[in-house]
């Protein structure tokens, strides 16, 4: 057995519950960790609530979480010999059927999803890294092939995906403008933004024209909203990328006319890819954004949080004493 935060049926942060659980074996393919840290991501409480069902499935009881470090304890059939038991490790376990999450000591993740924890990182720190830099990663670098030179838009800046998005576009060479409340703008301005634009007294779209007059060359759209989509097709370059990080791409003619290349993107877990980043950060080139670390028994609170849109950097949830 073991000890974990789950849920029995969707609904509010309530529904989440603290006990024992049936520890999970590895399968084929798969090492078994033991869990030190897990972070909280917008995603968990949306499925704890019953969204994107069309897309995920889920067995309850569900243990939410993909985010996790800790160690390895068990190798499953078929892991090459590249992971030993007590390797110490982060990773995203990311599936499309949910069941054994990360809010839980122990977590069947596959081999290829995993990377070694960067050296001068802790088990928190290491927790909040692989989703939202893999996603960031993967938008501005694979996907929106952003260089230096070039301008992107990252909304909601002081977010988990956009502090990591900020100072990785900065990395890339761009120079970019982001979204935040007044109360962020210092915060956001640290992480690397060069233009901090606050959307409760401004109108970012009219600040962003104002300055790039043709637009930017990569728009990283984390807000949902009325006209929010149509608008950051119209703030994009001809020719230039739009990501969406929580939907599909309106339907507008002028993406075909203008060749703006669009995408609703879903983070791939990618061990190969996760290191690397992890190298990034062990050597300063890329900061590890800020966490603040509650108790597992905590993960209602946690996603209450979550919900309000106004946390700073990553939640991360001890799991590990």
């Amino acid at each position: 057995m073991m000890k974990a935060v789950y849920y029995r049926e969707h609904g509010p942060a309530s529904v989440l519950e603290t006990g024992e659980l049936p520890r999970p074996e590895p399968g084929p393919g798969q090492v078994l960790v033991r869990v030190a840290a897990a972070a909280v991501n917008p995603i968990d409480r949306r499925l704890r609530a019953g969204e994107l069902q069309e897309y995920i499935s889920r067995t309850f009881p569900v243990v939410p979480g993909w985010d996790f470090s800790g160690d390895i304890v068990e190798l499953g059939a078929e892991v090459e010999g590249q992971w030993q038991v007590g390797d110490k490790v982060m990773g995203l376990a990311f599936t499309w059927a949910i069941q054994h999450g990360t809010y839980a000591e122990y977590v069947p993740v596959d081999a290829t999803a995993i990377a070694p924890m960067p050296q001068g990182v802790d088990y928190f720190q290491a927790a909040a890294l692989p989703l939202v830099s893999l996603t960031a990663w993967q938008s501005l670098q694979e996907y929106g092939e952003l260089c230096a030179g070039q301008t992107a838009l990252i909304q909601a800046g002081s977010g988990g995906v956009g502090s990591v998005a900020i100072s990785m576009a900065k990395h890339l060479g761009a120079t970019v403008y982001s979204t935040c409340s007044a109360a962020n703008a210092d915060y956001v301005k640290q992480r690397g933004a060069d233009v901090v634009i606050d959307y409760t007294r401004q109108d970012y779209a009219a600040v962003i024209r104002d300055q790039s007059p043709e637009g930017v060359d990569l728009v990283l759209e984390t807000l949902l909203g009325d006209g929010i989509a149509e608008t950051a097709i119209r703030l994009a370059k001809d020719n230039g990328v739009v990501v969406f990080m929580n939907n599909e791409p309106p339907e507008m003619e002028e993406i075909a006319r203008r060749g703006i290349k669009t995408q609703f993107l879903h983070h791939r877990a990618d061990g190969a890819m996760l290191a690397e980043l992890g190298q990034l950060y062990e050597s300063g080139a890329l900061p590890v954004p800020p966490i603040e670390v509650l108790p597992l028994a905590d993960a209602a609170e946690a996603h209450r949080r979550s919900e309000s849109t106004r946390t700073r950097g990553k939640l991360v949830l001890a799991v590990r004493e």
